[in-house]
């Protein structure tokens, strides 16, 4: 489930050429003995916490079908369902007879079924008829996968749209929980990947490996996964145990992330998040500071500074420079840097950025970026520079939330939260 939380991924972008769908090199360089453990949470537990009694996948290829609404998204369904294809070696496309059913559902629907949910999936059922009828089946009470249905609302913005179709056909085959402690997954509800990542396809080709059968038992799989991980992920024959999983930390941090909590309370949450998360020491640390940052920007900018600085030199010492949670550290690093005037500095810390932006495909991220950066240049009377980053930033906010003037707008004006006045 792609949660409707609100966090701090900024703008995005225009009516561009549909973007080509990108091939994660595979194999993933973490110890197979915690992407095991990853594989057994993923697929034998759902975010509620049930047990899922066998493991869940289709039988033989597997058709998708798409709603006549949604019929301008056929671009990106066509590069996810390829991604799937050439990085999880899975027999899936578009076509009749579908088992995945992708639907358009009036937004009040919607909101009543699901308050918290940007777009679902649902078991059992193909249309959302189906569903209000009662006919969806609980993924704890099934022993193998026969079609499902995702839905999303008539009114979720076109990169909404695209981050469901990755994240929701992924779960729709099989690994229906949501997982903090994985840092690289659309399988996480800080929602910062929007595409199919390197773990994600592995995850699903361990899934539908043809040693794996549905309907196994956790002892089962669990006995099978260390020398299927040695085959199909080499890099990851190095010592390591998985990151510790935290569900109070996870139900405060949703605390901070809500939009309709109360500013209070979401502050103070933000706040005892980023203690907790200081026993962990990874990306969940670097989310609770921004989120804390972020709160506090506005009313108490001298919290904000340093939670943000620490979450980029977090971010930039353990996942890296071209790392996407790093390049959205920098970007609020770069807002600070351009409070103080520090026009230099917003250039050189966005310029990575920017291209870890462009290679993820995020034009959020990029439109945010683009748009400190256009400030940035006209501050150092770069106006050539200014003129086209403020194109860009803007272009990429249309691609994000299409051609709403409204949305666009409001977009603007999340990235005029990062920024001081007169800016």
């Amino acid at each position: 489930m792609l949660k409707k939380l609100c966090f701090i991924l900024l703008l995005s972008g225009c009516d561009l050429p549909q973007p080509s769908s990108i091939q994660p090199s595979f194999g993933v360089s973490r110890a197979n003995t915690a992407l095991a453990q990853d594989f057994m949470d993923l697929v034998f537990r759902t975010e509620t916490g049930q047990t899922i009694p066998g493991l869940l996948k289709y039988q033989g290829p597997i058709r998708v079908s798409l709603s006549p609404a949604l019929s301008a998204y056929r671009g990106d369904l066509n590069g996810v369902l390829q991604t799937i294809r050439t990085g999880a070696g899975i027999d899936i496309a578009t076509g009749s007879n579908a088992q995945i059913h992708i639907r358009q559902v009036p937004a009040a629907a919607m909101e009543r079924a699901f308050p918290t949910a940007a777009c679902v999936v649902a078991s059992g059922v193909s249309s959302w008829a189906a569903f209000r009828r009662g006919e969806n089946q609980r993924w704890s009470r099934q022993m193998h996968l026969q079609k499902a249905a995702i839905f999303i609302p008539d009114n979720a913005p076109p990169y909404i749209v695209r981050a469901c179709l990755n994240e929701e056909i992924a779960q729709a085959l099989g690994p229906v929980n949501d997982l903090y402690r994985i840092a690289d997954s659309v399988f996480n509800d800080d929602n910062v990947h929007n595409r199919l990542t390197r773990f994600d396809l592995l995850m699903l080709r361990l899934l539908y490996s043809t040693e794996l059968t549905a309907g196994a038992s956790a002892a089962q799989v669990s006995a099978q996964l260390p020398a299927l991980l040695d085959t199909l992920n080499p890099a990851g024959r190095i010592n390591g145990g998985a990151a510790r999983s935290d569900n109070s930390w996870k139900a405060v941090i949703e605390t901070a992330m809500t939009g309709s909590n109360p500013r209070g309370n979401r502050i103070a949450a933000a706040q005892r998040a980023t203690s907790m998360a200081r026993g962990f020491g990874d990306h969940r640390l670097v989310h609770s500071l921004l989120v804390y940052g972020r709160l506090n920007l506005r009313n108490a900018p001298e919290r904000a500074a340093p939670a943000f600085q620490e979450a980029y030199t977090l971010s930039l010492n353990q996942l890296g420079p071209n790392n996407l949670r790093t390049a959205l550290t920098a970007m609020h690093i770069a807002a600070v840097a351009l409070a103080a005037r520090q026009y230099d500095d917003v250039i050189t810390l966005t310029t990575t950025a920017l291209s870890v932006a462009k290679a993820h495909q995020d034009p959020v991220l990029e439109s945010g970026i683009q748009g400190l950066r256009a400030l940035a240049f006209r501050g150092l009377g770069q106006d050539r520079q200014a003129a086209s980053a403020r194109l860009d930033s803007l272009a990429q906010a249309r691609y994000a939330f299409g051609a709403d003037a409204a949305r666009v707008a409001a977009a603007q004006a999340e990235l005029a939260g990062l920024i001081p006045a007169g800016q």
